[in-house]
């Protein structure tokens, strides 16, 4: 009889603690006004980085020297370029709308590759312990001895800029938040009586880590993910301002900041707009970020 309990609690998958009451609290926000405020923002930001080709008014590559530095509309402009145009005459609204596509794919593909390295590294290091945590740890401590930025900056600087290259050294150099916070609560999980269970009918190490056990810590790399998305598009604008990033003439939010410099007195909407986008989708992912700390952080619910 207690034979056939362990083999059908080894048989359960991972239990995932108070699940529906975190969905109901996803669903709900009614009561935190900032997170439907940022999740507006940036379902506006995706809509428009997906449908540019559609919604902006003009080529964001065409360049007409005849019309370069026009005012926006607010500022006796026409509605032909509604935010103006740029020193070599290319619409501003139009780039800006690309540029959200840049800004988000990027981000967004360095947290998955940032997130997928750091949770492996993180599970591996809190089940197996001894040498091998000893070691990746010593490794997380090394990565986070040198500046994020200056390392970034130097690897690019190797490699060459490139929409690739930032991408794979975002991802592989932002892994150590995922690593270290996993690790914790994979040596918390892995005593819990639902792994021994397993362990006992003869489940390998691979089934235990990745069946019973990252499930039980996945929402903490979920909530790293929604801050450090935040973080990655504020690095990427950061490199792209000072040339090593995305590449003119391919529209970015940090490459447009870097041409307009020069223009910030006498036409400072050519740098206001682009900052504007960065600090208000950079908000945004932060507001939606503690929001779903509060929703997924078990420590946190009342």
């Amino acid at each position: 009889m207690a034979s056939a309990f362990v083999a059908r609690e080894a048989k359960t998958p991972a239990p995932i603690l108070g699940i529906r009451a975190r969905v109901a609290r996803v669903w709900d926000l009614r009561h935190h006004l900032p997170a439907f405020f940022g999740l507006l923002v940036l379902a506006s930001v995706a809509v428009v980085a997906i449908a540019a080709p559609l919604i902006a008014p003009h080529d964001p590559f065409v360049q007409a020297l005849d019309r370069r530095l026009a005012a926006p509309l607010w500022a006796g402009g026409s509605f032909e370029h509604p935010l103006g145009t740029d020193q070599l005459g290319r619409d501003v609204l139009s780039r800006l709308i690309f540029g959200a596509r840049v800004s988000l794919v990027i981000g967004i593909t360095a947290v998955l590759i940032a997130g997928a390295v750091g949770v492996a590294i993180g599970v591996v290091a809190g089940f197996y312990g001894g040498f091998i945590d000893e070691a990746l740890m010593r490794l997380a401590d090394l990565r986070l001895a040198l500046p994020f930025i200056l390392l970034v900056i130097v690897i690019i600087t190797v490699f060459g800029p490139s929409l690739t290259n930032i991408v794979i050294v975002l991802g592989l150099t932002g892994w150590v938040s995922y690593a270290r916070v996993v690790r914790a609560e994979v040596l918390s999980v892995r005593e819990r009586e639902f792994v021994t269970a397993a362990r006992a009918v003869g489940a390998n190490d691979f089934r235990l880590m990745f069946r019973h056990i990252l499930p039980n810590t996945i929402a903490s790399a979920v909530v790293i993910a929604s801050l450090e998305l935040a973080n990655m598009i504020l690095t990427e604008s950061s490199l792209s301002f000072l040339g090593l990033g995305v590449q003119p003439p391919t529209p970015s939010w940090g490459n447009m900041l870097g041409e307009s410099r020069n223009y910030i007195v006498s036409n400072f909407w050519l740098a206001t707009l682009p900052g504007i986008a960065i600090a208000v989708t950079a908000i945004s992912i932060n507001l939606v970020g503690d929001w779903l700390r509060d929703v997924l952080d078990p420590h946190l619910r009342t």
